[in-house]
Parts: C-alpha cells; sequence; structure tokens
C-alpha cells in the first residue's frame, strides 16, 4: 500500500510529475536553457566550466599551433566564436546554454520532465555529426578539453515513477530515431520538446480523471491543421479539444499535490493511479481516507461538501480529491486564484503553440505543418514509409487525434509536399514517406 501510515495534512505543495508551480504565471520558458538540461542528462556531459569565452581560449590555443599564419585566427574567431554558430555544430554544444540557478529553477523543471520519462538513457547514444574540417578541430577540442570525465559525472535520481508509460514509451522510441540524425535533431530539437511538452500535460490531464481505472492510456484529444476552418458543427474538435484541455487542467494542481500529500515524504513517489490500485479493497485505507477526509474540512474551513463516510476505498479515495478541488474553489478570491492561476500558466508556458482563436469557434487545438511533418518523421521513424492508417494510429498513441476531416486535408497536405503513394483511394493503400 502507497499510502501514507500516518496521513497528515499539509500545505499544498508540487514538486513531482509537472514542471509549473502556482507562481509562475508570469515566468516565461526559456528553451534553449531547456535544451541543454535535458543533452546534460540523457548523455550524461557536463562542461568543466561554462564560461565560453574559456573554450574560445582553448581552441584558440589549438588551431594558432596549426595554422601557417596565425593572425587567421581572427577570422575563425569571427566566423565562429564571435556569434552563437558554434553551438550549431552538433548537439552537444547546446551544454554551454545550460544555466542552472536558483532564478532558473521553472526552466530546470521542465527539463527534469522530459529526463524523468528517458529514466533509462543507455539506450541512447548520440550518433557523431559529419563534419567539415574546421567544425572537426572544434567538436574535438569540446569532446577532449572542456567535458568532465563521465565517471565524475553522477546519474539522474528519480524521484518519481512514470506517470504516463505509453508516452513515455512513445518519447523514448522518438528520441532514439532523433538521436541517429543529429542535424535533424539540432534542427528540431526544441519543437521536439515542446510538442512533446504540450502532449505530455494533455494527457496527463485526461488521464488524471480516470486514476480509478489502472495505468493511464491516450485518450482523445483532438486537433486541426492551421490552415484549416474550425466549426462548432464539428464535435469531436468541439467538445474533446481546447475546451476539453481547458477544464482538465484544472485537476492537476489539487489532484498532483494531494497524491503528494497521501504518500508523505517518500524516496519515490508513486502516480496517482497506483496509489489507487495498491488500496483497492483494504479497510484500513478506508477507515485512514475517511479521517482524513473530516480532519481535512476541518482544517481547511470548508463548508457544505457533504463529507461522508465512504464504504471503499476507492470511494473514500474519491471523495478525498474531491476535497483537494473544492479547496480551491471557496469563493476568497485570493485562495480560489491559486488553482486558476497554475491552470492559466499550464496552458500558456506549455501549450501555447497549440492553441489558436478562431472567431466564432472560439479557441482551438491546432498542429501547423511544421509540427506535423516533424510528427509524421517521427512516427515514421526508421522505417522509409508507413500506410496512411498505421500513421494515424501511431499520432493517436502519442495524444494526437484527427477527425475525417482533417485526415482528409493531412494528405492533401503530403500531397502537396510529394511524401505520399496513392495506390487507390481506400486509407489501406496510401503509404506516407518520411522527408528526413
Amino acid at each position: 500500500m502507497y499510502l501514507n501510515k500516518d496521513l497528515q495534512i499539509t500545505n499544498n505543495k508540487l514538486t513531482t510529475y509537472f514542471p509549473i508551480r502556482t507562481k509562475d504565471e508570469r515566468k516565461e520558458f526559456d528553451w534553449d536553457n531547456i535544451l541543454g538540461i535535458v543533452i546534460s542528462d540523457v548523455y550524461r556531459k557536463k562542461l568543466l566550466d561554462k564560461d565560453f569565452d574559456k573554450f574560445t581560449e582553448l581552441c584558440e590555443f589549438e588551431f594558432k599551433q596549426r595554422l601557417d599564419d596565425p593572425a587567421f585566427w581572427l577570422v575563425l574567431k569571427k566566423m565562429y566564436f564571435d556569434n552563437p554558430n558554434t553551438l550549431n555544430i552538433a548537439p552537444e554544444f547546446l551544454l554551454f546554454k545550460c544555466e542552472q540557478t536558483e532564478e532558473n529553477k521553472h526552466n530546470q523543471r521542465v527539463g527534469k520532465m522530459f529526463s524523468n520519462m528517458l529514466d533509462d538513457t543507455n539506450f541512447v547514444n548520440l550518433r557523431p555529426i559529419t563534419l567539415n574540417f574546421i567544425d572537426q578541430i572544434i567538436y574535438d577540442v569540446f569532446l577532449n578539453k572542456a567535458l568532465k570525465p563521465e565517471r565524475e559525472i553522477k546519474r539522474h535520481d528519480l524521484r518519481e515513477e512514470i506517470f504516463l508509460p505509453f508516452m513515455a514509451d512513445c518519447f523514448k522510441q522518438d528520441f532514439k530515431f532523433l538521436s541517429t540524425k543529429p542535424r535533424y535533431l539540432l534542427e528540431n530539437f526544441k519543437s521536439f520538446l515542446k510538442l512533446y511538452g504540450f502532449l505530455y500535460t494533455s494527457q496527463l490531464a485526461h488521464n488524471l480523471l480516470r486514476w480509478n481505472q489502472g495505468e493511464p492510456v491516450h485518450l482523445p484529444n483532438y486537433l486541426i491543421l492551421d490552415i484549416e476552418k474550425a466549426s462548432q458543427e464539428r464535435r469531436e474538435i468541439h467538445d474533446k479539444g481546447y475546451k476539453q484541455l481547458q477544464k482538465h487542467v484544472y485537476y492537476l494542481f489539487p489532484y498532483l499535490s494531494m497524491s503528494e500529500m497521501l504518500q508523505g515524504k517518500v524516496d519515490v513517489v508513486k502516480p496517482l493511479w497506483a496509489l489507487a490500485e495498491s488500496i483497492k479493497g483494504l479497510d484500513e485505507a478506508t477507515y485512514q481516507l475517511n479521517d482524513f477526509s473530516y480532519r481535512f474540512v476541518k482544517e481547511r474551513q470548508l463548508t457544505s461538501n457533504n463529507v461522508q463516510n465512504q464504504a471503499t476505498a476507492s470511494e473514500a479515495l474519491a471523495q478525498v480529491l474531491r476535497l483537494s478541488r473544492n479547496q480551491f474553489d471557496t469563493g476568497n478570491k485570493d485562495k480560489d486564484d491559486i488553482n486558476a492561476n497554475f491552470a492559466k500558466a499550464t496552458l500558456k508556458l506549455l501549450c501555447s503553440d497549440f492553441i489558436q482563436h478562431r472567431g466564432a469557434a472560439g479557441a482551438t487545438l491546432v498542429l501547423n505543418q511544421d509540427y506535423l511533418l516533424l510528427l509524421t518523421n517521427l512516427v515514421i521513424g526508421e522505417n522509409e514509409k508507413l500506410r496512411l492508417n498505421e500513421l494515424v494510429k501511431a499520432f493517436e498513441r502519442r495524444g494526437v487525434f484527427f477527425d475525417k476531416q482533417s485526415q482528409t486535408e493531412v494528405v492533401q497536405f503530403y500531397e502537396r509536399i510529394g511524401n505520399v503513394e496513392r495506390m487507390s483511394d481506400s486509407g489501406d493503400a496510401v503509404y506516407v514517406r518520411k522527408t528526413v
């Protein structure tokens, strides 16, 4: 049983499973910084010195030993080191953008969210990038003189078990494919993480409502292409798109923070669905949670919450989770704003690239053509092409759902860029090729 033996009512605190905090509404993410954090964690590389000027000096020394005319160094310095171009040589150079300071905690939390989905980093090996002569010298200096020895780098300690195993599996698979295409990875790394930040957020929010149904599954989350028209007549888009996501993000902070409170101080936090599984049929858990509900109402000074003894542990947990939301819906503006601001920050910081306002149709979840092409290449992966039907199913496994009208638009987009083979009008006979 993952329920703490001595349930204590503490302050609402969220430290696992999600990077947003209640005071993050006015912050912005630095995605370059986040890229560096992920590279550091996944590839187990850390810089000896993060001062880029010091690295420039190392390269200057190396080049002057090789150059017939040492003055030519000034040309190289202008080409490579007086602007960020060096950071485009290989993905590892993103480490220079990996700042970890107290003011940067929100970026670090986002980076750790992705690292946690890649809990076993041994499967990822960064394939060497094809470099020209000058790039190769800079890269060799970086590998041989700028990095700490791997034996000195501690592994990332996980504080949480994976909440969405299906999403983590897709993320690992797609990251592994990207790692075999270092140039494509460099060009699309930021978009890749933004895409998965949105997918993780939406699927986590949707799955929290089915906490008592076992391990999470991919749930409907409908988008349209940014070139499409939106209308309220498209019920799947209207009911299971932005409207659904906006509603469900309000469960993130109450449910996740309550899950931590119920587990107390543990080395590794379990996901809410695993906590629920562990207490099914246990009378002890039923008693503990019923008692907790009465104490919680009193401590939080909640009224008219209809608290009563529940017959089963699952029903008792459902009551506790209801109270976790009700504490932010009291009529006290300062208190109510806590969860509202958390939800707004979530939509702004992790979902804004995928939300558009479409006049009378209102806010809509959208996927632009760049994200669609990236997702297509990730899904096809090591294959040369996939049947359209298989492609659509793979999109859905990652949390991207299209209705029939959007699927038609997707095929037309593929036809315009020339990466579709149509054997017939049947979806079974339409193949899509990757573009990388």
